[in-house]
């Protein structure tokens, strides 16, 4: 039984998005989805226990501060970065968020964000 529940997923892929929230419900998540940093950042306050998001996001804010931005404002907040493309070192990594490569799979996924709730439940 997972842990974490609302799990805001941000991805400017439209169809990269929509499968990861379809398979997160099957997971047993709720998932938020969104665009963009900047439409994440207005929902950071919507009661959500985990952030899923990708590095390049296009235009503005970048996964890597939008995950900075998430460990400030709600501390202990579960992070995933995920990326093909861009592939951090880990001071780039915001507080509580592991690196996760794509392609994923989705129960990777869901490992890294239980695994990341019960280090920060100890």
């Amino acid at each position: 039984m997972n842990t974490i529940h609302r799990v805001l997923v941000v991805e400017d892929n439209p169809i990269l998005l929509l499968d990861l929230c379809d398979q997160l419900i099957e997971f047993g998540y709720d998932p938020v989805p969104t665009s963009s940093a900047a439409s994440a950042a207005r929902l950071l306050d919507q009661s959500i226990s985990a952030l899923v998001t990708d590095i390049e996001l296009g235009v503005g804010p970048d996964g890597l501060a939008l995950a900075r931005l998430a460990a400030r404002a709600l501390p202990g907040l579960p992070i995933v970065v995920v990326s093909g493309g861009v592939y951090p070192k880990p001071s780039d990594l915001a507080p509580n968020a592991v690196f996760v490569p794509k392609p994923y799979s989705v129960a990777h996924i869901a490992a890294a964000l239980e695994r990341n709730a019960h280090v920060e439940a100890a």
